[in-house]
């Protein structure tokens, strides 16, 4: 089976000076909403047999921007997963990288480098995360083994999903670039794993 894993549109926060979103239930922006609806032309074709969102707004609203620009999905479910909701961020939400150097220089420091080790207060763990996601992956294929998905989730989550599904440390998750509204294609066969057919599409560079 094939599965069609994007990152949200842009959002308020994404525009305004790329402030830590995390868990913050914010919506997309005007542009957002263009980039989702744009998004959805790299897999015209495809019928998938359940759209899965992690039921925060800026998710659910590019599952459903891509549900109406796809053709023949108007009766496809859109199905909230929390397991792909984004990492949290804890006291960081709200705040632009600039506003935490300067209220956290340390942890921030720190961050930069090891992001895995930082301890952001009220923050997610990127390892419990990271296992989270794949178990969140796996548990919808399995319920959908019969037909193609579409899972729209985040910047970060997509990430570390991504490498644990590669078998790939947490730590590396910088390594990977997820633009808003980019499509990744994974290939999933139970008895293989995953493969990784596209990684950070999007409609400007890859129509």
């Amino acid at each position: 089976m094939k599965i069609y894993l994007f990152r949200h549109g842009q959002t308020v926060y994404n525009a305004d000076g790329e402030r830590f979103c995390g868990t913050s239930d914010v919506g997309l922006t005007a542009l957002g909403w263009q980039q989702a609806r744009r998004a959805a032309r790299l897999i015209r074709g495809v019928r998938p047999a359940a759209i899965v969102h992690s039921g925060l707004r800026r998710s659910l609203e590019t599952a459903t921007a891509i549900r109406e620009s796809l053709p023949g999905a108007a009766d496809c479910p859109l199905v909230a997963h929390e397991g792909f909701r984004e990492v949290g961020f804890g006291a960081w939400e709200g705040l632009t990288r600039a506003e935490v150097n300067r209220l956290y220089p340390e942890l921030y420091a720190e961050w930069l480098v090891h992001p895995e080790e930082a301890r952001i207060p009220g923050g997610d763990d990127l390892y419990e995360r990271q296992q989270e996601a794949v178990d969140a992956f796996l548990d919808v294929v399995a319920r959908y083994r019969d037909g193609d998905l579409v899972i729209v989730a985040h910047n970060t989550l997509n990430r570390l999903l991504i490498l644990g599904l590669m078998g790939l440390d947490a730590r590396h998750y910088r390594r990977i670039v997820q633009e808003n509204a980019c499509l990744n294609i994974l290939e999933y066969r139970e008895e293989e794993g995953v493969r990784l057919h596209a990684l950070n599409r999007v409609p400007e560079r890859d129509e």
